[in-house]
């Protein structure tokens, strides 16, 4: 199977005691016609609609009627290679297993499996029911009597999440094969090496680890892609929904909650962009001691009291050549990440140091390089660590924590954002007598402008302007395109860059701001299609959208002040880089 598919999987599994139960969920599930059709529409509303789509879900369903047949039934389906997707399990069925019983024996048997617990009562707290299961990732809560359209959409949704969560399981153990693969290869000719060149074999250990982390960071980088478009496209639905004055309290908050586990789902996606480096980094002079007094305060509230925070605050500035955002994102995650060392308290130091490095010091470190820097350290009095841990820390999603107590995106991200920054860091550690992470940036000159830029808030405008709106994926250009007209601009769209070509020769009089994905299909990128417009058209406006642009910011300047707007982002964001690009003189 094509990896960049997802492998579908519509088999659900329905374990109630009550037949009724099976039927209503049947007729939802299966039709008519007309609750196909509402679904369709909601759909359309909040996804956009498909030409020929069909409206029927084509699920396929099988009953159970207590809870050891339901175990018995998953069993065979995953020995048949056909297993379920997800289940819905009612929490009462005398006399056998309750719900929470049934669940922790199927997630025993299949651990992917996507739970709906059907319920009218409040058997158990949702505090209860995680404690006796120990997750809660796989699992939703339905009150009954169900909502078709809502039933609808969850059969719909989490059975798409275990076809994704199935994609990502087999492209992590294709690319742990192929680490496990390549470590032996090296391991068995640094064997024969080992005597004669012991420094060398050091070498390229080191060396195979970067090689390892880079793998890592493309895996990272394409499934941020991949889960950037569909969240651009949900946070834009979820805004023009919230627009609506039709919606009812209940309404507006559950929108508003789906809108905040966006929100986190974009933070992890962006995270491992950074880890990649595919994150878009606006880098310019920056004082590395100034960043780090004016986070302070917030560090030291945020660590606790019971960590003494020391900072020796250099006498004068240290310039760097960076990103101030990804910057403190680097100093805050070292001292999280310091500060779990220490659950009971400890000191942690943060310096800033100019030093000059010749090729003598950086030998021990392929990474190094001779010159001058400035080096910042985080050091802590916590556990430390041993060689076996020293060694994945910067891996995404390795972490030493309890469960639920850290994604493993922490060490990983300050990785990737050093590396973007074409520097290195270096760990020192020892176990039960802390460690110490030492960033090197190189030094630049004292900037003759060093103004700092206003972060004061903008008013969301809209305006009269022809916008030209380019997006192969229909679910988020028609909610882009939707967006802007409700700001008050013209909208015409294109999917692709031929598609734009062709509206741009019937209205370029007209056409004053281009918006357009930086990658599409059809062999031209935004960034093709900006230049060929702008030679027929000095003066437009371009704005370029994209899931990650590793590439962007080194081709940008032959597009004069283009602006870039990072994948997912709200309707809001839209309506100010809209904005803020027309206004440009």
């Amino acid at each position: 199977m094509n990896e960049n598919n997802t492998e579908k999987n519509r088999r659900i599994l329905i374990i109630d005691d009550n037949p009724s139960i099976h039927d209503d969920l049947r007729k939802i599930l299966y039709g008519p016609g007309a609750v196909n059709s509402n679904l369709a529409a909601s759909k359309a509303v909040l996804f956009g609609a498909v030409d020929g789509e069909s409206p029927l879900m084509d699920f396929e369903i099988d009953s159970a009627y207590q809870g050891q047949e339901g175990l018995a039934m998953a069993g065979a389906a995953a020995e048949s290679g056909r297993p379920y997707a997800l289940a819905f399990i009612d929490i009462r069925m005398p006399p056998g297993w309750d719900g929470i019983e049934t669940i922790s024996h199927l997630w025993q048997s299949d651990k992917d499996l996507q739970v709906v617990i059907c319920t009218a009562y409040s058997d158990y707290t949702w505090e209860e029911a995680i404690r006796k299961l120990g997750r809660s990732a796989n699992l939703l809560v339905l009150k009954k009597p169900f909502d078709n359209i809502e039933v609808l959409q969850l059969a719909d949704a989490l059975t798409e999440k275990w076809a994704l969560t199935a994609q990502l399981r087999r492209r992590m153990h294709s690319l742990d094969q192929m680490v496990k693969e390549r470590t032996v290869e090296l391991e068995r000719a640094n064997e024969a090496l080992k005597k004669e060149m012991a420094e060398q074999a050091k070498l390229e250990n080191q060396l195979r680890q970067s090689q390892k982390m880079e793998a890592i960071g493309q895996l990272a980088g394409g499934v941020a892609h991949d889960f950037n478009n569909i969240l651009a496209a949900t946070l834009m639905h979820l805004g023009l929904l919230q627009e609506s004055p039709q919606l009812t309290e209940n309404v507006k908050g559950i929108l508003s909650e789906v809108e905040t586990e966006t929100i986190r789902a974009a933070n992890l996606t962006r995270q491992l962009l950074l880890f990649s480096r595919r994150g878009v980094a606006e880098i310019q002079p920056l004082d590395l001691n100034g960043l780090v007094s004016n986070l302070l305060k917030m560090l030291r509230r945020l660590l606790g009291e019971n960590i003494e925070v020391k900072y020796p605050d250099s006498a004068h500035a240290m310039w760097v050549r960076a990103d101030a955002g990804m910057m403190e994102q680097v100093v805050m995650n070292l001292c999280i990440n310091a500060r779990d060392a220490m659950p009971k308290g400890g000191r942690l130091i943060i310096a800033t140091t100019m030093v000059e490095l010749s090729s003598e010091d950086v030998k021990s470190d392929p990474s190094a390089r001779p010159g001058s820097f400035v080096c910042l350290s985080v050091t802590d009095t916590g556990c430390g660590m041993d060689e076996a841990v020293l060694k994945r820390i910067f891996e995404p999603f390795f972490t030493t924590k309890e469960v639920g107590k850290g994604t493993g995106l922490g060490l990983a991200t300050v990785y990737g954002i050093v590396k973007q920054h074409e520097s290195w860091i270096e760990v020192k550690s020892e176990v039960g007598r802390g460690s110490s992470f030492q960033v090197y940036l190189p030094a630049v000159p004292t900037p003759l402008n060093n103004s700092a830029r206003s972060s004061a808030a903008e008013e969301i405008c809209g305006g009269s302007e022809t916008i030209l709106v380019v997006e192969d994926e229909l679910a988020l250009r028609r909610p882009v395109a939707l967006g802007l007209r409700k700001l008050g601009y013209a909208v015409l769209e294109a999917g692709n860059g031929l598609e734009a070509q062709k509206a741009w020769e019937q209205n370029s009089h007209k056409i004053e701001l281009l918006l357009t994905d930086m990658v599409m299909p059809e062999n031209m990128t935004g960034l093709d299609l900006a230049l060929r417009l702008r030679k027929d058209k000095g003066s437009l406006k371009v704005i370029i959208s994209s899931g990650y642009s590793a590439d962007l910011l080194s081709s940008s300047s032959v597009v004069p002040e283009i602006a870039f707007l990072p994948k997912p982002y709200r309707v809001a964001d839209l309506a100010k880089t809209v904005r803020r690009c027309l206004d440009r003189i």
